[in-house]
């Protein structure tokens, strides 16, 4: 087993690197703001990417940060 994780902070400019990170994958964890709407709302593009990738059969874990600064 191998665990390789990619940190692309939810830039654009790594869009084009995303195949190549998930090309073998067999699950991904998606990590977003939750003192940010917009972070949560671009959940969905990001899953986009993900299937558009690997198809349905990639198991997708969705992970809220920063909840400790919610106020």
């Amino acid at each position: 087993m191998r665990l390789q994780l990619w940190d692309t902070a939810g830039q654009e400019r790594f869009r084009s690197l995303i195949p190549s990170y998930i090309r073998d994958s067999n699950a991904v964890v998606i990590v977003f703001d939750t003192t940010n709407i917009n972070s949560f709302n671009n959940l969905e593009k990001w899953l986009d990417y993900v299937r558009d990738e690997r198809g349905e059969d990639v198991l997708a874990i969705l992970i809220g940060n920063k909840c400790d600064a919610i106020e």
